[in-house]
């Protein structure tokens, strides 16, 4: 039997089904782009050394190419429940932040984002090297972090493989649900696009879950015990 599904995603431009693979047992999860570079996400569990709990790594610039957007460079985001941090493990980035600033790390730089200081990052454009991220969170929020990165992304890989646009509306359901609302570019001091981004990063999500149907976890992405579900 196969191990993927058709859904019907509403409100894609194209009308496609996206087709959602199951890769709930995957650790690390390896997604491509347009250029065929690998994304990876793996899921670590702390230990009294070492308490980061999750790592990404970019790909480099292949020689002799232009380098496109990556698809898979998360959109400012705001964390309401706790703060972030990161450590690059090789390579170079650069982190944008709230007020406009922008600050450069490479190998063995750390930066803590504060809870509700909205932020995105990505690889420094051109460089060669792979960039690598550890993320580090508070433990009780493991799980749930852990969820987010398993539905978000293998939704937008599929997205990616069916030649369709990811549902604003689906984001939102992840968004209200991983407690992360998407940052908005709404003019004005910090604080109003902190109000502005979350309440309607809210709206869109209740649209998507009780309008459209949308879920913030499928069991094709994400079980907590996953060979309970074979």
């Amino acid at each position: 039997m196969s191990l993927k599904s058709a859904i019907s995603i509403p409100g894609l431009s194209n009308g496609q089904h996206v087709v959602r693979t199951t890769t709930r047992q995957q650790n690390p999860l390896i997604f491509t782009d347009s250029q065929d570079r690998n994304f990876v996400t793996e899921f670590l569990r702390p230990t009294s050394s070492k308490g980061y709990m999750a790592k990404q790594v970019f790909p480099g610039k292949k020689s002799g190419t232009t380098e496109e957007l990556s698809w898979w460079i998360p959109p400012p985001h705001y964390h309401l429940l706790q703060d972030e941090h990161f450590k690059v493990e090789s390579g170079e980035g650069v982190w944008h932040l709230w007020g406009g600033k922008t600050v450069h790390l490479k190998k063995g730089d750390e930066i803590i984002i504060p809870a509700r200081k909205w932020h995105t990052f990505q690889k420094t454009e051109g460089s060669e090297e792979p960039f690598s991220v550890l993320y580090q969170y508070d433990k009780e929020y493991a799980e749930m972090e852990e969820s987010f990165f398993r539905n978000c992304f293998t939704y937008f890989e599929d997205c990616r493989k069916g030649g369709a646009e990811p549902s604003i509306f689906q984001l939102g359901v992840f968004a209200v649900h991983f407690w992360m609302p998407i940052a908005l570019p709404v003019p004005g001091p910090e604080w109003f696009n902190f109000v502005v981004s979350t309440v309607m990063t809210v709206l869109l999500g209740c649209i998507g879950q009780y309008v459209l149907g949308y879920k913030a976890s499928y069991v094709e992405y994400y079980a907590k015990d996953a060979k309970k579900q074979e």
